[in-house]
């Protein structure tokens, strides 16, 4: 299953968590269900969370470029979630949640920030696809190569995920796996600069 596009588009940018679960301590996992669901809207999140919880401000996306977004618990990184919309003058439709990349969430497919290539390989069951880093996408896994990892998750959403490099990482190594080049996890020189999930988003196709 090939996800590049869309994949990179949403990087750039408990068990069940309800409304109640919410308000006080985080969830272990993110889950695909309402308030988060393709159906979603602003106004339903706000109800969810508390109208103390939640913003409406814009975001960092790709590029440089800055969009609209709906933004839970904007002030607690460890739970913030941004919440990028369809149709943003209605904030409605839900395209995407991104959690913030100091999240202490578990995506519903079991990803975790700073898992390494060999545990997520592992989630997967087979090696996967990941585009070289220093780059606006760097990192990011374009193809799970039909592992577990491939479809959806509980709920409906896809997961997206995205490495990065160690700040002690070789030069040389470094250089080696840049760029808007795939490697395979399995290859020697990725290995050597063990990479680590650097983040997640959740995301859901819309009609």
């Amino acid at each position: 299953m090939t996800i590049r596009a869309p994949l990179l588009a949403v990087l750039a940018l408990a068990a069940t968590a309800s409304p109640v679960a919410a308000q006080g301590a985080a969830p272990a996992t993110l889950a695909c269900a309402p308030p988060l669901g393709p159906k979603s809207s602003h106004a339903e999140v706000v109800a969810a969370y508390g109208k103390a919880n939640v913003v409406f401000r814009k975001i960092d996306g790709a590029e440089g470029e800055k969009i609209a977004a709906t933004v839970v618990f904007p002030d607690d990184p460890k739970r913030r979630l941004e919440l990028m919309w369809a149709d943003e003058k209605k904030r409605s439709g839900l395209l995407a949640v991104r959690p913030a990349k100091e999240t202490a969430l578990v995506a519903p497919n079991g990803i975790r920030r700073g898992m390494t290539l060999a545990e997520v390989e592992k989630l997967n069951g087979r090696p996967f696809v990941l585009v070289g880093f220093d780059w606006d996408y760097g990192g990011a896994v374009t193809d799970w190569k039909g592992g577990a990892l491939a479809g959806p998750a509980a709920g409906g959403c896809t997961v997206s995920v995205s490495f990065a490099l160690p700040e002690d990482v070789d030069e040389a190594i470094s250089a080696a796996v840049a760029g808007d080049t795939e490697f395979s996890s399995s290859d020697t020189t990725m290995k050597a600069a063990k990479p680590v999930v650097d983040g997640f988003a959740l995301g859901w196709p819309q009609p």
